[in-house]
């Protein structure tokens, strides 16, 4: 044989085995994420994201699912609803995930949920609470407690504990909503708002809420808004004299309002969906922490991403049951029958409901910053 021949079969052997070991790689799986990663909103895109993305990689390093990795596609939509549908059907028409997840606050969660549910693909753990997503859907399956669940928890206990004055400060676009909700969760132990209270979420002008907050001075606030104007009603309220409680619905960022709001925070309530992510006496725990570690050293622990690892972790245990090679249906029908523990925090779907988990958690933060319960 020549030299040449030689180099030409060697070449030709060569590509054979290229060929066999690409034909043996299993294509990924593809789960496709619109969140802010810019603007007001991206730390909570970002934390929802690194959360996810910590639990896929680890089970990439052990083989993937069924020996296909998991890939998260994520698109930035800035907080932009209109973003966020066009990063949907993106998603699903030309990159052809297998699945949407963690999609960014109501506008974009219930815009992405609506496609998801016409487009027939399964629509995973949401970062909302908003009544919209909780009725019963095919396609759309949340992970984390309704704000319903957190106002009932917290009227129940402030009740419990003797608060008749309870007032409310909403989001103004969201008020048809979340004001008749108090008003009935509060009627139905005979009370009535002390005082209702709506703020702009893009907007720290709060004048005549802290005036209408100063002058009703009810014993708790019950606060169901975003960080922005949240932040200046409680700055603004103690400047004033007013020393209400907060009482806040998981919606805001409440690690990066207790920073903002440095000693003011203290004595500050949040209603939390996962649990303290520094508690390492529940399993789940312990395996964020040691699977976001291994992924992201340098970042923080947060019940954002602890959030995005629950949810991601619902996911595949979904994939795993539905086998080797999951459509979108069969995807979707296999969540429904999911009954899991997670580690100590359970998910439980049926064919009437798909909100998986009811947990929540009230934290206050004391005199150094730190969350308790």
């Amino acid at each position: 044989m020549t030299r040449y021949s030689a180099a030409v079969l060697s070449a030709a052997l060569l590509a054979a085995v290229v060929v066999r070991t690409a034909a043996a790689e299993p294509p990924p799986i593809l789960i496709g994420q619109s969140a802010a990663l810019t603007g007001s909103q991206a730390n909570f895109g970002k934390e929802i994201r690194d959360g996810g993305q910590a639990l896929f990689e680890q089970i990439n390093k052990q083989g993937g699912i069924h020996g296909r990795r998991v890939e998260l596609i994520t698109l930035d939509d800035g907080g932009s609803e209109a973003k966020a549908k066009e990063n949907a059907f993106k998603l699903i028409n030309e990159h052809r995930v297998l699945a949407l997840f963690g999609f960014i606050s109501r506008p974009s969660s219930v815009a992405g949920a609506k496609i998801a549910s016409e487009s027939k693909i399964p629509f995973i753990g949401p970062f909302s609470g908003t009544p919209a997503l909780y009725k019963y859907d095919p396609y759309v399956f949340t992970v984390r407690a309704s704000y319903d669940d957190e106002l009932y928890s917290m009227v129940n206990q402030l009740v419990m504990t003797g608060h008749k004055r309870i007032g409310f400060a909403y989001l103004n676009d969201a008020r048809a909503v979340n004001v008749p909700l108090v008003e009935k969760l509060l009627a139905a132990h005979g009370l009535k708002p002390a005082v209702l209270i709506g703020v702009d979420r893009g907007s720290a002008d709060v004048k005549e809420q802290v005036k209408a907050l100063v002058d009703a001075n009810p014993e708790v606030l019950l606060a169901l808004a975003n960080n922005l104007p949240l932040t200046a009603l409680t700055r603004e309220a103690r400047k004033a004299g007013n020393s209400t409680p907060f009482w806040i619905v998981s919606f805001v960022d409440s690690s990066q309002m207790v920073k903002d709001l440095g000693a003011l925070a203290q004595g500050q309530v949040f209603a939390q969906v996962v649990p303290l992510p520094t508690r390492r006496n529940m399993r789940i725990v312990k395996d964020y922490q040691r699977d976001f570690r291994a992924t992201f050293p340098s970042s923080a622990l947060s019940f954002t991403s602890l959030e995005g690892y629950i949810a991601a972790r619902t996911l595949a245990e979904g994939l795993r049951r539905a086998g080797p090679q999951p459509s979108r249906e069969r995807l979707a029908r296999t969540l429904e029958s999911l009954r899991v523990d997670l580690g100590d925090f359970w998910i439980d779907y049926t064919g009437e409901s798909h909100n998986g988990s009811h947990f929540v958690d009230l934290t206050i933060v004391n005199k150094d910053g730190q969350f308790l319960n």
